[in-house]
C-alpha cells in the first residue's frame, strides 16, 4: 500500500484459522506441489480429503492426472465436483503483448482481438473452452469471457459429469488484479512458511509475524515498519 507492506486482518485472520486446522487435525498437514499432496488426491493420504482449494486449473492439470487413474471408477477419477468457494481469490493470470514498432500491426491487432474478444465458435477462447483447440477430444478450460463459458460445454468425467462452467461463469466477478504488484508470488511465499513455522509450534504468533516483516524488509524493496 503506498509502496509499504500492509498486512491485511484477513491474512492474520489466516495464521488463526491454520493454527486450528492443524491443532484439530483436519488436515493432513501436506505442502502443495509435494508427494504427500499429490497423495492426497488419490485417496491415499493418512485421511481422507473433503476438497481442495486452488484455481480452475487444478482440476484438469494437477488432480485429474494425479488422481490414480483416467476413467470412472480408478482412483478418485469422477468422485469430484467444483463450487463456489466461500472467498474468492484472485492470482495472476494470462498476459499478452505486442511490440508497438510491429510493422504488422494490423495483423498483430487481429489476431490480439482473435485471442481476447471473439466470442464466435471459431475465437481462440471458444475452442480453448470446449477442447478442440487441436481438434475434438482436447482439454476443456476455463477461459476469461463469461460469455463463451455460458454458451460451452464444461461437463467433465473427471467431475462426475458436472458442467464446472456453471461455478466458474459467476466467480468471474473475482478476478480484479487492482492490488496486483510485482511482489505478490514472493511476498505469499514467504508468509506461508511463517505460517507453517507458527502452526507446527516452531514459532510464536508474533515471532511469525516479526519474522515475516523482518524477510520482507531484507530482500524487496518495499518500506516495513519493523517496530
Amino acid at each position: 500500500m503506498d509502496g509499504k507492506l500492509n498486512i491485511d486482518p484477513k491474512r492474520e485472520a489466516f495464521l488463526d484459522l491454520s493454527k486450528q486446522l492443524k491443532d484439530n487435525n483436519y488436515h493432513n498437514d501436506t505442502q502443495d506441489w509435494q508427494d504427500a499432496w499429490f497423495a492426497d488426491m488419490k485417496g491415499e493420504g493418512e485421511k481422507g480429503i473433503f476438497g481442495f482449494f486452488g484455481p480452475a486449473w487444478l482440476i484438469n492439470y494437477t488432480m485429474a492426472p494425479n488422481c490414480g487413474g483416467s476413467a470412472v471408477g480408478e482412483g478418485t477419477y469422477g468422485d469430484w465436483a467444483v463450487c463456489a468457494p466461500p472467498v474468492g481469490f484472485f492470482w495472476g493470470g494470462t498476459w499478452l503483448m505486442a511490440s508497438n514498432s510491429s510493422a504488422n500491426k494490423e495483423a498483430v491487432g487481429e489476431i490480439i482481438r482473435w485471442i481476447t474478444l471473439d466470442c464466435s465458435e471459431t475465437g481462440l477462447q471458444y475452442m480453448w473452452a470446449n477442447g478442440t483447440l487441436n481438434g475434438e477430444g482436447g482439454t476443456k478450460d476455463c477461459v476469461a469471457s463469461g460469455t463463451v463459458m455460458e454458451m460451452s460445454d464444461g461437463s467433465l468425467d473427471f467431475l462426475g459429469g458436472q458442467n464446472m462452467f456453471e461455478a466458474f461463469v459467476p466467480a468471474n466477478q473475482y478476478a480484479n488484479g487492482k492490488c496486483l504488484t510485482q511482489y505478490d508470488e514472493t511476498i505469499n511465499t514467504k508468509w506461508r512458511d511463517q505460517v507453517r513455522q507458527y502452526t507446527s509450534g516452531t514459532k510464536t504468533r508474533d515471532q511469525a509475524i516479526k519474522d515475516f516483516k523482518q524477510d520482507v524488509a531484507d530482500n524487496l524493496d518495499v518500506t516495513v515498519d519493523l517496530g
